[in-house]
């Protein structure tokens, strides 16, 4: 004799047993007054969720979600674009100091002279007293300043990306 269980119990149900089967449970059921009160209550759960409505989904529910996926990807792509412009500008920043220090130390070099690490020295040196003077303690905080405030603005219209991507 067959072993009744939940899943052949909801396919008795639904009728998507063969006909043996169908008559195996059929007999299964009654014979057994504890199988016979399984398949009730299950039957009963049956009846409940056929009366239930299907949910449905709005008529532009893929417009509205494509539509979502798109500004999310837009919004990628700018907060890229923005951290990439940050980083170039830094970077385009670093190599015009460096094109600075070589482009001094090239007009600057005597053409005759044969030691060119002394001159490096000489001039490695002018630039580290160049940059303690620049440092120095009341130019720091204007330094720190400006640096601080051009954060604080990167930092807006970073935000406001977010936000203005997120509100669309």
């Amino acid at each position: 004799m067959i072993e009744l269980n939940d899943d052949l119990l909801n396919k008795y149900i639904d009728g998507e047993l063969n006909r043996e089967m169908m008559q195996q449970v059929k007999a299964k059921l009654e014979s057994s007054h504890q199988d016979m009160m399984k398949y009730k209550t299950l039957l009963s759960v049956h009846n409940e969720l056929k009366k239930m409505p299907a949910e449905g989904v709005s008529s532009n529910f893929t417009a509205n979600l494509m539509l979502k996926v798109q500004r999310s990807l837009k919004s990628k792509r700018e907060q890229n674009f923005f951290i990439v412009s940050v980083l170039s500008l830094f970077f385009l920043i670093c190599i015009g100091i460096i094109s600075y220090l070589l482009a001094n130390f090239i007009f600057t070099a005597e053409p005759d002279s044969s030691n060119v690490v002394t001159q490096l020295t000489e001039h490695s040196e002018n630039f580290i007293i160049l940059l303690r003077n620049f440092f120095s303690k009341g130019n720091i905080s204007i330094i720190g300043s400006v640096f601080s405030f051009i954060l604080l603005i990167s930092g807006c219209f970073f935000y406001d990306s977010i936000k203005h991507s997120k509100q669309q």
